[in-house]
């Protein structure tokens, strides 16, 4: 992820429009997801597995929009990496509430600094 999103930077960079990019990011994820595809197997499952899975690509689409907006609009790569993939925190609690996994008190205190640490990079 992290050279994914520093070429996206980079193209921006070198005068490459944000909706080209992003064009540019799907043209590079296909081959890749049609071998991977073919390697393990023609996707299955029910309803709503195939449900979540679409939503998940979704929300991943969106995510790379807004750091590739962040990026044409001036933000420093570091800190818009780092709120994007901050996103694990958003993870644990969704997690928690909507699949009953547990939050030990040292994963609390990872999130706590983890988020404590891109306050301070933002200022």
């Amino acid at each position: 992820m992290g050279l994914g999103n520093l070429g996206m930077k980079a193209a921006g960079q070198h005068g490459v429009p944000p909706a080209g990019v992003l064009f540019w990011v799907v043209m590079g994820e296909v081959p890749l997801a049609l071998t991977y595809w073919l390697w393990r197997g023609r996707p299955g499952g029910t309803a709503g597995g195939t449900a979540w899975g679409l939503a998940a690509g979704l929300f991943t689409a969106a995510a790379l929009i807004a750091v590739n907006e962040s990026f044409f609009r001036g933000a420093k790569a570091a800190v818009a990496i780092g709120v994007m993939n901050a996103n694990f925190a958003l993870v644990a609690l969704l997690a928690f509430f909507l699949f009953r996994e547990q939050l030990q008190p040292s994963k609390l205190v990872g999130l706590a600094a983890t988020l404590s640490g891109l306050w301070l990079m933002a200022r």
